[in-house]
């Protein structure tokens, strides 16, 4: 997982300097922590030092027609220039010229566009026009820079733009790159099982598993309950395959933090499964569940 937190790290801190992250040199060995505050640095230096230019460019919009100001800024000032400018645009005026400008120009913008600088622009924004940015992004890929949008929206307009994502995986590969665990925790319980249950399938069939298992790590012990359930819930082949995962990559300690908080049908569930698994699956699991503290009894239920 803290490979491809950090890969998340390196793709943010290159499009603020501007940089494929293939060329940031040393930068790409730090570590996921020390990559987010690099980014955070870079971002304030470039925002200080350009403020007076994104100010001008502002202004010189304001100016212009709404229809020749989108005009101006699709030729001239491009999506990534625009991503930074908006953050010196006062609300009414951004979204005025936001609604003349294409969705893929603007699903462009927002790769360079800072949430917590925007904040006010991105909550003004209609909810539909969100959602139809929102799918080019997700048609781009861009789950990383849809998962830094969580906190700037309100809950009903991420609802509505997790209602408009079609691929189940997709919603793993967005949740596990959002930051704020409380943010997150608001995102999934607003989703049913069986959406949540479709995101298992998926986890299984597109090897997703870390990041099923990731997304919910340091959550409340509510919601890893809910979906440790899932998991068991889910067909043989789909538990096998979590097994599987954990034993692959390591994940073991968050296997055994989902046995802990499932119900006891669930765990016989699993312990059905585990009756013709490899052998090396029980132990590491047993292992997994001795080092969190499990109970000698919920040990020697999986053994059985």
């Amino acid at each position: 997982m803290s490979t491809l937190l950090q890969q998340a790290e390196r793709i943010k801190l290159a499009r603020v300097l501007g940089c494929d992250a293939s060329d940031l040199g040393a930068l790409a060995a730090c570590e996921e922590s020390e990559l987010r505050a690099a980014r955070a640095v870079a971002s304030n230096a470039l925002f200080g030092r350009h403020r007076g230019l994104f100010a001008k460019l502002a202004s010189a919009t304001r100016l212009l027609p709404t229809g020749l100001s989108a005009q101006f800024t699709q030729k001239f000032i491009g999506p990534t220039l625009s991503g930074r400018v908006a953050s010196e645009m006062e609300p009414k005026q951004a979204l005025a010229l936001a609604d003349k400008l294409p969705v893929p120009f603007l699903a462009s913008v927002c790769l360079s566009l800072d949430p917590g600088r925007s904040g006010p622009i991105i909550r003004a924004m209609p909810a539909a026009r969100v959602v139809d940015v929102a799918k080019e992004l997700q048609r781009n890929g861009e789950h990383i820079v849809m998962a830094q949008f969580a906190d700037a929206l309100s809950d009903a307009v991420v609802a509505a733009v997790m209602d408009a994502i079609d691929a189940p995986s997709d919603l793993l590969r967005i949740g596990f790159y959002i930051e704020s665990k409380t943010r997150l925790e608001t995102i999934i319980a607003g989703m049913d099982d069986e959406r949540l249950g479709q995101a298992l399938v998926a986890a299984q069939a597109e090897s997703l598993w870390p990041q099923a298992l990731a997304m919910v790590d340091g959550t409340s012990d509510t919601l890893r309950g809910r979906m440790a359930n899932l998991i068991a819930a889910q067909s043989e082949d789909v538990i096998r395959g979590a097994f599987s995962a954990a034993q692959q990559q390591a994940l073991w300690p968050m296997m055994a933090d989902a046995v802990m908080l499932m119900s006891p049908d669930s765990r016989q569930r699993i312990a059905s499964v585990l009756e013709d698994a490899d052998a090396e699956w029980k132990e590491a699991l047993q292992s997994a569940l001795s080092d969190q503290g499990a109970s000698d009894e919920l040990i020697a239920e999986l053994a059985a």
